[in-house]
């Protein structure tokens, strides 16, 4: 089997060249804000045209095209094959954590970012580890230090989290030096059309210590973009090309095409992760990423839903397939509650499991003489049965999923055994898998560890006062 292929589009080319010559338009008459003077001169010296007393940076049409015929040829192994990749879940760190059985919420922890480093280590979808929460219970200044420091030691998988201040910023890369981890900068734009000073501060920090930049706007339809859905698509282009060219004038590399944009439910003034927009913004991206010879993420594979049930699932999954059967490389953050309402133990194993049911998918199935079997369909016949067969021993852990927590008995079985529920299961197999998190060692040598403790304690003498 060649894999699955798929080729879902939303937008015809006429309407990617409309809304790509709307982009140039932003970028070169309206622009972007970059209040920071050294980035200013860089980016004047790259071509755009700087007001450096309003802090506004303008991108001519023609430079922008010039970067962007550079990205294509930089990326000229880039091949659109339409197959389908495996995906896997990431963890954005929030400021809530949820607990599904009380149905409660409250601020997280420093033990929750210790018991999310155990239960992650066993979920095989999700790669990497970044907290879970920012712990309430440490001087704010030293969150992002102190989550580090906890990743670094008892993970044994890469992670991180949102890095908040320039002067946090020089003890994580401290860190990062001293673990040999590479480490990089999520450079995101405020929208609309703006960078923060202390982003931009940052920014500079990772690049002078050579460590790389990414960028992911979140346009939000209604509330910082344009309600309509082209025009959040529009406003979206323009600030991640503003990224890209920044980013470019800055290091001399690009980024990817991170669209993370969102729609604002104007009845509630919250913004939709599971609206069918996603699917639109999914393809979308996925198709203008294309255009440009880059691979694109979305914010897709969401719910607005407070609860793991069938709205939850059904956005989750209607809003990620579609995305990434348009060629989506990546999908949004997986175990939140809601749009940003918190973070779930449980909503992560559940996710990890719909994560794993997909994969399964997409690597598909073997197709030969033996998986055809036409000598075992002769041999059993009319009205047999294959139960006993040894070519289903042989093949059957390759050929069905079985999963660890999704129902597969029968009505009558399930009504007079065990009536456990998905939900259920998921936070038995979290407190089973993290019982002993109180007493996790590091997972790293003891000099390691104690360098990790004396860069911390540089840190909080600087910070906490």
């Amino acid at each position: 089997m060649k894999g699955i292929k798929s080729h879902v589009e939303v937008l015809t080319q006429e309407e990617i060249n409309k809304i790509h010559n709307g982009t140039l338009k932003v970028l070169e008459r309206v622009g972007f804000k970059v209040p920071n003077d050294e980035c200013l001169k860089i980016c004047k010296e790259h071509g755009a045209v700087v007001d450096f007393d309003n802090k506004i940076v303008k991108v001519p049409s023609y430079i922008m095209e010039d970067i962007l015929d550079k990205i294509r040829t930089a990326n000229l192994n880039y091949k659109e094959d339409n197959k389908l990749n495996k995906i896997y879940g990431n963890i954005s760190t929030q400021v809530f954590v949820v607990d599904y059985m009380t149905k409660t919420r409250r601020y997280g922890l420093l033990d929750d970012v210790l018991k999310g480093i155990a239960l992650v280590e066993h979920l095989d979808n999700i790669p990497s580890y970044s907290a879970v929460t920012i712990p309430s219970d440490v001087p704010f200044g030293m969150t992002d230090i102190i989550s580090y420091q906890m990743i670094y030691s008892y993970s044994k998988k890469d992670g991180g989290t949102y890095i908040l201040t320039p002067t946090s910023a020089k003890y994580i890369i401290e860190m990062s030096e001293v673990m040999g981890k590479g480490i990089g900068y999520f450079l995101e734009t405020v929208s609309p059309l703006q960078f923060r000073k202390e982003s931009l501060e940052m920014a500079l920090l990772f690049v002078k210590q050579g460590k790389p930049l990414g960028l992911g706007p979140m346009v939000i339809g209604g509330a910082t973009g344009p309600i309509t859905v082209a025009g959040t698509i529009t406003l979206q282009n323009a600030e991640i090309l503003a990224s890209l060219f920044l980013i470019y004038a800055l290091t001399n590399n690009f980024g990817g095409y991170g669209a993370f944009n969102h729609s604002m439910d104007l009845r509630t003034m919250i913004c939709s992760f599971g609206s069918p927009n996603q699917a639109f913004f999914g393809i979308a991206a996925a198709q203008m990423a294309k255009f440009y010879g880059l691979t694109a993420m979305s914010n897709s594979g969401l719910s607005d839903a407070l609860m793991p049930d069938f709205q939850c699932g059904f956005e989750k999954a209607s809003t990620a397939i579609f995305s990434c059967l348009a060629g989506c490389i990546g999908i949004g953050a997986q175990g939140i509650v809601g749009a940003d309402q918190g973070f779930s133990f449980e909503q992560l194993v559940i996710d990890n499991e719909w994560l794993d049911a997909y994969n399964y998918i997409v690597l598909g199935f073997e197709v030969n003489e033996e998986t055809i079997a036409t000598e075992i369909i002769e041999n059993v016949g009319i009205a047999g049965n294959y139960i006993s067969e040894e070519h289903t021993a042989l093949y059957m852990r390759d050929s069905y999923w079985p999963s660890k927590l999704f129902n597969r008995d029968s009505f009558d079985s399930w009504a007079s055994g065990n009536k456990e529920e998905l939900l259920e299961k998921a936070h038995k197999f979290v407190e089973e898998k993290t019982k002993d998190y109180k007493n996790m060692q590091p997972v790293i040598d003891q000099s390691k560890f104690e360098e990790l403790n004396y860069i911390v304690k540089c840190a909080k003498e600087e910070i906490v006062k």
